[in-house]
């Protein structure tokens, strides 16, 4: 790393720009090669898709953690800090193995001979790094979300992996992917390869589909096929219970759509254990119950009723605005929400706001991609009576809790970059208030 100006690993991560040059594994490939190329010894699950991503990477992770394997689960964004994105068993990686495998990875970025402009971006060097700590903790299997999309997603660098899931497919990252749900689908389906089982998660749409099933067939993938019938038993704001195959379980998360992720994971279970992986049943159980995900309709707090939710495009919003109709529509509801430019932020905000009694607007922090509190608030007053304009995150939930009630709800939702933020702003409150 650059030793004339001191950063931290991640300072210097971050220093390495989100894009880095044309589209392309050609980067990647490179560096991997230049380390030894760790991922070819290792063993994936590869995850694509717009939404449940994470929330079905943490449940797999967590199931085949309580089969006795040791799994890495490789996410992103992160909510508060950069570590989540990294973890072995749960465990997220130390600042002493990141600073330490941040030099290493340096070392081979700087002896690449790339196309002129061209360099390493952050996504490609955390990638790689990733890739180093998986090996040296000896992971028996890692469950890898991709970054943006699937064809040149730099996790895409992986040789044919145990399985491949596809969860639903949306409108997202258009000015990357493609402006139709078809453009889109091809692009998170390249990451299918030859022989890999291929689980496509319940619910995915007519277009989507057809896209992934010739995908399948033209890359030589396994397409698997399984049911989806339940029993629900109860689902509410604290979470589900169901019976599938004749087997009872729960789910910490809420939201019928963590259901749909909940099925995922079973389906892939089911494929890893016709490849010979041993996962029993009671593994899948528990596994699931102690699934958690930050920032998926998360409780921070009672009385009144702090959640955390990371909608951001038209997909989730009207996953969270349907969980809002069916579990909270006793509740007065007092909206905080911030917004990035570069999504379709008006229908998700006017899908929100007509549904909040009250709605705080504000705009994430130390981001040049926010959408400015006033526009937002401009949006929301066409489909909310009572509107603030509150600037910072800081402010809006300052505010909204006070005007809360015990029995009320705080919705805090919008651009993951907001729910990180408002992770660190109420648990610091918290630890004030101890």
């Amino acid at each position: 790393m650059d030793t004339d100006i001191p950063k931290t690993a991640i300072q210097y991560i971050h220093s390495l720009g989100r894009f880095s040059g044309a589209p392309g594994l050609h980067r990647i490939r490179a560096l991997c090669a230049a380390l030894g190329d760790p991922q070819k010894k290792l063993k994936f699950v590869h995850i694509a898709g717009t939404n449940g991503k994470g929330s079905t990477a943490c449940m797999l992770a967590s199931v085949l953690q309580k089969a006795g394997y040791r799994t890495g689960l490789y996410t992103s964004p992160y909510l508060v800090q950069f570590y989540e994105r990294i973890r072995v068993d749960g465990k997220m990686i130390g600042d002493d193995n990141l600073t330490r495998l941040a030099e290493r990875v340096a070392l081979a970025a700087e002896s690449l001979a790339l196309p002129e402009g061209e360099s390493i971006g952050e996504f490609e060097f955390t990638t790689a790094l990733a890739f180093l700590y998986f090996l040296e903790q000896e992971c028996d299997i890692v469950v890898l979300e991709t970054g943006l999309g699937g064809r040149c997603d730099a996790t895409n660098v992986i040789d044919s992996p145990e399985a491949v899931v596809l969860t639903p497919i949306s409108r997202d990252h258009m000015s990357v992917l493609g402006d139709t749900i078809t453009e889109i689908a091809g692009e998170k389906a390249a990451i299918i390869k030859h022989a890999t089982a291929v689980i496509c998660a319940p619910g995915q749409t007519t277009e989507a589909m057809t896209v992934l099933l010739r995908a399948c067939d033209a890359a030589g993938g396994v397409w698997c096929s399984y049911e989806n019938d339940i029993k629900l038993l109860r689902c509410d704001i604290t979470g589900s219970a169901f019976v599938y195959e004749g087997q009872g379980y729960t789910l910490a998360m809420p939201g019928y759509h963590q259901l749909q992720n909940a099925m995922t994971a079973l389906h892939t279970i089911a494929a890893l254990r016709e490849r010979g992986w041993d996962i029993p049943v009671p593994a899948a159980v528990h596994g699931l119950a102690a699934a958690r995900m930050q920032g998926r309709l998360e409780r921070l707090r009672e009385a009144p009723l702090v959640l955390l939710d990371g909608a951001h495009n038209m997909a989730g919003v009207t996953a969270l605005c349907n969980t809002v109709d069916e579990m909270l529509k006793m509740r007065r509801l007092l909206v905080v929400m911030g917004m990035v430019r570069d999504k379709e932020y008006e229908p998700c905000i006017r899908m929100v706001a007509k549904r909040a009694d009250v709605l705080y607007a504000c705009e994430p922090s130390d981001n040049d991609r926010a959408l400015c509190a006033q526009a937002l608030a401009a949006i929301a007053e066409q489909e909310c009576s009572e509107v603030y304009d509150c600037g910072t995150a800081e402010q809006a939930i300052a505010l909204a809790i006070q005007h809360a009630q015990p029995n009320d709800c705080v919705l805090i939702c919008g651009s993951l970059f907001l729910i990180g933020e408002a992770e660190k702003i109420l648990r610091t409150r918290q630890k004030t208030a101890e």
